[in-house]
């Protein structure tokens, strides 16, 4: 009985056996039929991928709300192949019938209307090949991450303005396109308006850029400032690096990487009006003369105006005008080195700026009062030599005090912050502000400044449109290049118009021949084009 049994579930397991075999072999023999048939095709067919994808991150505006990057647009339509699109792709492809998506580029001769199987779309660069401002908005790693300037300072924000956009279509297994349903379109937060408003004008900043390319400067900065508010309205550096294309500007001998009006320099006689301006606040008579004998000896070391020129009697205007080194000596040792240090303190010198986070301008140098140890050291302070130093950035804000009637607004480049919605949520204004100087010092300084256009070094500055008031500067550096000349620094800085000041310029040339043949020129320029703008407006 026993053995029965055993051979009864023996048979049952080899008849389960051949059944599962037997199943086996239908489900593989199907699936290879399903393999091949127009249902395999419809499974593979609902595949999709992405014929074109583009990001954006934040913006970074002008101070009209006009972009400074995400400005670079190209237009495209994308065409799937139908029977309802057969006409366009026969116009626009060469290789109609191999292609399934074709793409046309949009030039402007060229509309078509959209529908499911026709999609307009913008492919969006952050940065031009012309882009501007670029020492001051800075770039992004490969990621999209802030490296540098406002990129990097107000990455966060930036990135959460951030956004995509993507255009598929679906594809068969060997990943050719078919018209299914069309395009299918998904986007988040693309092109949102989301970003930073700075102070720059960007039609201004344009302007400022186009006259230094056409200068002879090749290392240098200028800056265009708004006289009653401190805002910074251009800022260009040269020379300029290819933001992309980095590594093609490492090696340049000439820094491009550098930020020239945000570093500090000697500065020469545009320190002059300052010097003035602690003599005229310190009970120094405003008809005080001076005969210039073309050099001075104090404390057995001897100062020479330029080519030792001998200017003969002179009061501040005239020696404005001359530029007088003498003049200005003499006045600065009545005054005392203590005061005077004082006053270029008010002025904002010795003093580095933070714009933000990853921006700062350098504080410059004012010589501190106990390494000014005879009047010698005094008189080279007093012409803008010796240790002191100063910012492209820095000057423009001590000339807007001249210009503005005597209050000095710390520099400053950000205005506003803007949302998602394009509403705005953050100010920003000077937050030092401070008035410094008695408006009747600074019209005395600012007729001298003016007469010194007409009449004096900073004749080849003067604008043909529009009033202005200036002061040149060639500084010493105690450099040397190849050929043994030392390297001169030199500088125009100014206001216009004269009547009604506005604008403060501040142009600056590392390694100069003479600041009315390279500054001045680039100074009269700018002015120019600024005015004409405005009147085209």
């Amino acid at each position: 009985m026993r053995l029965s049994r055993i051979k009864l579930f023996r048979r049952r397991g080899i008849i389960l056996l051949i059944l599962f075999y037997t199943i086996f072999t239908v489900l593989c023999f199907r699936i290879n039929i399903i393999q091949d048939s127009v249902y395999s095709e419809t499974v593979n067919n609902q595949s999709t991928r992405s014929v074109f994808t583009s990001s954006t991150r934040g913006y970074i505006y002008d101070r009209n709300g006009i972009p400074l990057v995400n400005d670079s647009i190209e237009e495209f339509y994308y065409v799937l192949k139908t029977d309802s699109t057969k006409d366009i792709i026969r116009e626009y492809s060469q290789n109609n019938e191999a292609e399934n998506v074709i793409l046309v580029k949009i030039d402007g001769d060229n509309h078509i209307n959209e529908s499911d199987y026709i999609k307009k779309v913008q492919s969006i660069s952050r940065y031009s090949d012309n882009m501007l401002c670029e020492h001051i908005i800075g770039y992004t790693d490969v990621d999209g991450y802030g490296v540098c300037g406002i990129e990097k300072a107000f990455d966060r924000i930036l990135d959460e303005g951030k956004g995509y956009f993507k255009l598929s279509c679906t594809v068969n297994a060997k990943g050719k396109a078919f018209a299914g349903d069309g395009f299918k379109i998904l986007q988040e937060n693309f092109n949102s308006p989301a970003g930073i408003m700075l102070t720059i004008d960007k039609r201004i900043q344009q302007i400022v850029e186009d006259e230094l390319e056409q200068s002879d400067i090749i290392t240098g900065a200028v800056v265009v400032m708004d006289v009653s508010s401190g805002e910074i309205l251009a800022s260009a550096s040269v020379p300029k690096y290819d933001i992309n294309n980095l590594e093609a500007s490492l090696n340049d001998k000439n820094l491009p990487f550098l930020n020239r009006a945000f570093a500090a320099y000697p500065v020469g006689s545009v320190i002059k009006p300052f010097i003035a301006a602690s003599a005229l606040k310190n009970n120094i008579k405003l008809n005080t003369e001076y005969e210039c004998s073309g050099h001075v000896n104090v404390s057995g070391t001897v100062f020479r105006c330029y080519n030792a020129n001998e200017h003969g009697k002179e009061d501040l205007n005239k020696a404005i005008e001359n530029s007088c080194n003498c003049y200005f000596i003499d006045m600065g040792i009545k005054v005392g080195n203590k005061k005077i240090i004082n006053c270029l303190n008010k002025f904002g010198f010795g003093n580095d700026i933070s714009f933000c986070s990853a921006l700062h301008s350098a504080s410059g140098n004012v010589p501190d009062i106990n390494r000014l140890k005879s009047e010698a050291d005094t008189a080279n302070l007093c012409f803008g030599q010796g240790e002191f130093m100063a910012t492209p950035v820095q000057i423009a804000a001590a000339y807007s005090v001249i210009a503005n009637g005597g209050t000095y607004n710390e520099p400053y480049l950000l205005r506003k912050l803007i949302n998602n919605r394009g509403e705005v949520y953050g100010y920003y204004k000077s937050e030092n502000t401070e008035k410094i100087l008695d408006k009747e010092y600074c019209d005395v300084i600012s007729v001298c400044l003016y007469n010194n256009m007409l009449n004096g070094t900073g004749i080849n500055g003067l604008p043909d449109n529009v009033s202005a008031a200036g002061k040149t500067a060639t500084a010493q550096t105690g450099k040397y290049n190849e050929s043994g000349a030392e390297r001169l620094c030199t500088w125009f800085a100014g206001f216009f118009p004269f009547e009604n000041p506005r604008y403060t310029v501040v142009v600056f040339n590392e390694n100069g021949v003479g600041a009315s043949v390279d500054c001045a020129p680039v100074f009269k320029r700018v002015a120019e084009r600024i005015v004409t703008d405005e009147l085209n407006r």
